[in-house]
């Protein structure tokens, strides 16, 4: 399994800013006044992760976040870690794409799956160690993104704590249907076994090979006719050969001795035409297929420098605004700021803003040009595939033209080698009848011989299919044993460590449990205020970071994002108490011999809220009072 870290969380753009100080593995605290900036900062992470939020969007018509709707060329860069190698991903806001920087090369991946197209949440899916789930709901289909993954990474206020999940990006019956939540659980805890559903898959796929190849052998073996041994059938065919060669040489030789040359000039002279005209014709083709290659490398060769234009672009997408030499405020040689007047040079000629060309853009304009560019390379790829059409078209011309060349040569010597025949008729019918005989009893031993070879074709294609399918029953049955034993095992060590947890919690329950659902079963559904929603649903994601911690089959990134806990009418020592148990539920489990696995912990929480314990792992402050909001004017 992978592991997520989020190291620094940047928000860009031409009115604000924010940088977050470096974040560090293990649990991280965002403290701040109520509209400060605490879920914004959760909302950035949840953003540059590929998902939707809502208020970031401009087609959404409830809580628009008019500061960064109305910001200019700005964009999201979470700095993160995954199994400890470092990318940065970019997102620019209101768009669909991620930029993605291995510090090796940029690359860009769309958030939105259109049929089976890689997606950035496959990008990251796969880094994760965490394959793309799909799911057939009746007549819908279902790919498992990472979003659907984040529902139980990312306990968020919006959601009601009663719902355990966090709310789906796209609230539907489907979006949040029973099967689905359960679905999400089993991947996180590794309990949608990888090597049981590839076992599951290539079951199915073996046993409908089985039955598809046993219809096509029952089918083609009642409708064949006689079937005979290929090797009794080859011989027979060789003594018949032998007897037709030897038939063909005795016509051969009895028609040269009675035969007298006769003219023929007129037809060699029209077969003569024809293969000048040929000749000339793939002279002039040859000639166009140079031409068509020699325009076909300078498409290629500028392809290759617009890809490289491209990709020189995504690097300057991520380092311009690091850069920024050629701001019109900064003075190019002292790099000092300049108060500059609208319509004005730094040198101070005022300009014309219809004669003004500029040479200097801005990311936001970056991005424009980059997707032009993009769209100009498809052209390309139109043209490079019309070349190719076109050479295609022209070879194949030529490989005609070089057959009728060969074809017409044959017919010059037949020809010339043509005689007037003066034999005997009756010996030359003989010998074509024995002829035409045994070549007629050759080619039923050749269909004899292709139904034979066939049927055995077919028995062994068959044969083999139920063996492989054999092979893949005793695999299946292994890996469901296995898998079922694991999800027995995971359950269980889900209720041992959730029933220890919510029992110290606020809560304080008898007996905790997940049902089939695996949603909480507690105290047989005794009434309990609002407030206990809160520790229900805190001692549930708690548990899963335990597990990931502790059980290696746990799919789960061993990374977790809390915003402001504090609803449902909890008190704070209430909120104070189930939150120190995080430092519990990380440790629960382990011994002095246990290796720690890195993991991260994000909460965003208001001031005085936080256990004593807990002012070591502030790592943020934001405050109403003191103007201190998480956007910072330029």
């Amino acid at each position: 399994m992978g592991s997520l870290i989020v190291k620094k969380v940047i928000y860009s753009g031409d009115n604000f800013f924010y940088e977050s100080p470096e974040l560090k593995t293990g649990i991280n605290v965002i403290v701040g006044d109520n509209g400060s900036g605490k879920s914004t900062f959760s909302y950035f992470i949840e953003y540059g992760l590929g998902g939707k939020v809502k208020s970031f969007n401009d087609d959404d018509d409830d809580a628009k976040y008019f500061l960064i709707l109305e910001d200019t060329n700005n964009y999201i860069q979470l700095d993160i870690l995954i199994d400890n190698k470092p990318y940065s991903l970019k997102r620019f806001i209101n768009q669909s794409d991620v930029f993605v920087d291995d510090y090796v090369s940029i690359e860009t991946y769309p958030i939105v799956r259109y049929s089976r197209n890689f997606i950035f949440s496959d990008w990251l899916l796969e880094k994760l160690k965490i394959p793309v789930f799909e799911m057939y709901l009746g007549a819908s289909h279902w790919y498992f993104n990472f979003s659907d993954l984040f529902r139980l990474l990312n306990y968020d206020q919006n959601t009601e704590p009663r719902k355990i999940y966090k709310s789906p990006v796209a609230e539907n019956f489907i979006a949040d249907s029973i099967l689905i939540r359960k679905s999400i659980f089993e991947i996180l805890l590794g309990m949608s076994s990888v090597e049981y559903f590839k076992h599951l898959e290539s079951l199915k796929a073996l046993s409908k090979a089985r039955d598809t190849a046993k219809a096509i052998y029952e089918s083609f073996k009642s409708t064949a006719g006689n079937l005979f041994d290929v090797t009794f059938l080859t011989q027979k065919k060789n003594s018949l050969v032998k007897n037709l060669h030897e038939h063909e040489s005795q016509r051969n030789n009895y028609l040269k001795k009675n035969t007298t040359v006769d003219d023929k000039i007129g037809e060699l002279a029209n077969i003569q035409s024809a293969l000048t005209n040929l000749e000339v014709n793939s002279s002039k083709n040859r000639v166009k297929l140079i031409s068509l290659k020699n325009e076909q490398n300078n498409i290629e060769e500028l392809y290759r420098k617009l890809e490289e234009e491209i990709q020189q672009i995504k690097k300057i997408i991520f380092t311009h605004d690091k850069l920024d030499l050629f701001a019109m405020e900064v003075c190019p040689f002292c790099l000092n700021k300049k108060d500059v007047e609208e319509g004005f040079c730094i040198c101070g000629s005022k300009f014309n803003i219809d004669d003004y060309e500029k040479f200097v853009y801005n990311s936001s304009e970056y991005t424009d040009i980059l997707q032009r560019k993009q769209k100009s390379i498809n052209a390309i790829l139109i043209a490079k595939h019309q070349y190719q059409l076109d050479i295609d078209i022209l070879t194949a011309e030529l490989e005609i033209d070089a057959r009728h060349i060969v074809e017409n040569t044959e017919k010059l010597k037949k020809i010339i080698a043509t005689a007037e025949y003066a034999g005997n008729n009756l010996i030359i019918d003989d010998l074509n009848d024995k002829i035409i005989k045994i070549k007629e009893e050759l080619f039923k031993i050749d269909s004899d011989v292709k139904n034979s070879l066939k049927f055995q074709m077919l028995k062994e294609d068959f044969d083999k299919k139920v063996k492989n399918l054999g092979i893949a029953q005793v695999n299946f049955n292994k890996a469901k044993v296995a898998f079922e034993k694991n999800n027995l095992d995971t359950i269980e060590s889900f209720n041992k460590v959730y029933s220890k947890l919510l029992a110290r919690s606020s809560y304080e329950s008898k007996v905790a449990y997940i049902d089939d659902d695996y949603m909480p079963y507690i105290d047989n559904l005794a009434y309990k205020a609002n407030s206990t929603d809160v520790p229900k649903r805190l001692m549930y994601y708690f548990t899963i970071l335990n597990l990931a911690l502790n059980l290696p089959s746990v799919k789960h990134p061993r990374f977790l994002l809390i915003d402001t806990p504090e609803n449902s009418g909890i008190d704070i020592d209430h909120l104070k108490r189930n939150l120190e148990l995080l430092e519990y539920a990380i440790t629960l489990g382990s011994d002095e011999t246990t290796i720690q696995r890195e993991y991260q912990v994000i909460l965003t929480t208001g001031y005085g809220k936080l256990p004593e314990s807990f002012n070591q792992y502030i790592v943020e402050k934001f405050s109403k009072s003191s103007n201190n909001f998480i956007l910072k004017p330029r």
